[in-house]
């Protein structure tokens, strides 16, 4: 009997402190939620909640209140991907919503700017420290690269198949990472691991 509470009360409090964190708050969403992003801009903190039908914009600042500032709608995705650049919001998704460009210069009114249009849906969206767009999971390319010099109004400066001219599951990036000019990306359908 001694041992089955030492080990109840020994499991409890390894696993509750161990990892020295605490829920402050949470915001219900009546939808399933599929990603998240955050960023730092004018002295508050922010998190963009990717949704079904949207991305939840929320300011954290004070973590014990958060509260959602503005949706930004889509059409209906179990899956939406979401990155922040220069005062923007990227967002990408499965549903042929192309990626949205949504200014947050002034992150109280949050303003859709662009859509990058040349996918129709993409599964993941990366933005490495460069200020590069890399788009992957759409059609026709297995990777899309743009410039975000200007970040409402992104430049295609490169594409990339691991075929030649054409994608396939060989090729198909189901994740990447980007670091030091190399993209790391995890072919899924196939197992392998591609250094670009």
């Amino acid at each position: 009997m001694f041992k089955k509470i030492f080990i109840v009360v020994f499991s409890t409090f390894l696993f509750s402190n161990s990892y020295n964190m605490q829920l402050l708050s949470f915001l219900p969403y009546e939808q399933e939620c599929s990603d998240i992003t955050g960023f730092y801009q004018d002295g508050r903190e922010f998190a963009v909640i990717g949704l079904q039908n949207a991305a939840s914009i929320v300011d954290v600042t004070d973590p014990y209140n958060p509260f959602e500032i503005d949706r930004i709608e889509g059409s209906p995705s179990i899956w939406r991907d979401l990155k922040y650049w220069d005062r923007h919001v990227y967002i990408g998704t499965e549903a042929e919503d192309g990626i949205k460009i949504v200014s947050v210069d002034n992150p109280d009114q949050p303003i859709l700017v662009n859509t990058i249009t040349d996918v129709d849906n993409s599964h993941n969206i990366h933005i490495d420290e460069d200020g590069y767009l890399y788009i992957i999971g759409a059609d026709v390319n297995d990777i899309w690269i743009y410039d975000l010099a200007y970040p409402a109004y992104p430049v295609l400066v490169g594409t990339w198949n691991l075929q030649g001219g054409e994608t396939t599951q060989n090729g198909y990036c189901h994740d990447i990472e980007v670091y030091n000019n190399k993209l790391y990306c995890a072919a899924i359908y196939v197992g392998y691991f591609h250094i670009i």
